[in-house]
């Protein structure tokens, strides 16, 4: 397993933000990931997907960076099943499914992140989460083991599982049961079609920013809105017109631009509305008195 130096995350990420990793590894095979994980042993790792909702910041991250490739990124559908590795993208495998004519994936279209990452934040919608069409899991643990987990196991709430986090997901097993074929077709083209209108894809971002707090206050496109940030820029990063949840890139933003965007908003929500506001993207290569400014644990 060969370790690269001083690679820059910013092309590699969704976000085209962040500085470079002092060491990152590609990984195509569980032998490899497990020998790079060993290598890597007491210190923290980061894993990279399309770093469709990760915030790395300016300096770049001193932790080892692994990006899957290879046999993580297979699909295979099967008769009631559908097996991914977690390098695959999430609308590969609602793409699949829909081609399939396998119910229950329309949820899956337009998000912008790969099965493990989507596994790692139990990925969804309001109403559908990745982990209710889980069988089993695999991830690869520091010691270079392969544990199977299944959704009791895993524990999966709103974004969130109880999988420690320095396991590394690799692949996962979803139940697939065949449907209309043409019911499935119009499930998945209207929800696209729904969510690319309403969100934003043209520009960079890393898809929401925080989390919904939860009843009894209102979602957290409402109250970013109502304290007066939608439209409020900071350099090259802007809190999008259309959905006030995603903070974009208009072009040469830094992650300092975008940091500064998030305070602001967490501290008009806290002193309007009393409303703690956490983020739902992962931060990396921030200083604690940083991540404490927007709520990142």
């Amino acid at each position: 397993m060969r370790w690269e130096r001083d690679v820059p995350l910013g092309p590699l990420a969704r976000y085209r933000i962040g500085g470079p990793a002092a060491r990152l590894a590609r990984p195509r095979s569980i032998g490899e990931l497990a020998a790079a994980l060993r290598d890597a042993a007491g210190r923290e790792h980061r894993v990279l997907g399309t770093g469709a909702n990760v915030l790395i910041g300016d300096a770049g991250s001193a932790e080892p960076v692994l990006v899957l490739d290879g046999e993580f990124a297979s699909l295979r559908v099967d008769d009631g099943t559908i097996e991914a590795g977690a390098a695959a993208r999430l609308p590969a495998l609602a793409g699949a499914a829909r081609r399939a004519g396998r119910d229950g994936f329309h949820f899956l279209e337009a998000v912008p992140g790969t099965v493990g990452g989507g596994l790692r934040m139990n990925a969804g919608s309001r109403e559908d989460w990745l982990w209710d069409r889980v069988r089993w899991a695999e991830a690869v643990t520091p010691e270079g083991e392969l544990v199977r987990l299944r959704p009791e196991e895993a524990a999966p709430a709103y974004r969130h599982v109880e999988v420690p986090t320095d396991w590394v997901f690799v692949r996962a097993l979803f139940t697939a049961t065949p449907g209309d074929a043409e019911a499935i077709r119009h499930a998945h083209l209207t929800f696209r079609e729904r969510k690319v209108r309403d969100q934003v894809y043209e520009l960079p971002s890393v898809g929401s920013t925080w989390k919904n707090p939860g009843p009894p206050h209102p979602a957290a496109w409402r109250i970013i809105e109502e304290v007066g940030m939608r439209g409020v820029r900071v350099g090259g990063a802007q809190v999008a017109e259309r959905h006030a949840n995603f903070i974009v890139n208009l072009g040469g933003a830094r992650a300092g631009d975008v940091l500064a965007l998030m305070a602001e908003t967490r501290r008009r929500a806290l002193t309007r509305f009393a409303v703690a506001l956490e983020p739902e993207i992962h931060l990396w290569g921030f200083a604690p008195e940083e991540r404490a400014r927007v709520g990142a644990a």
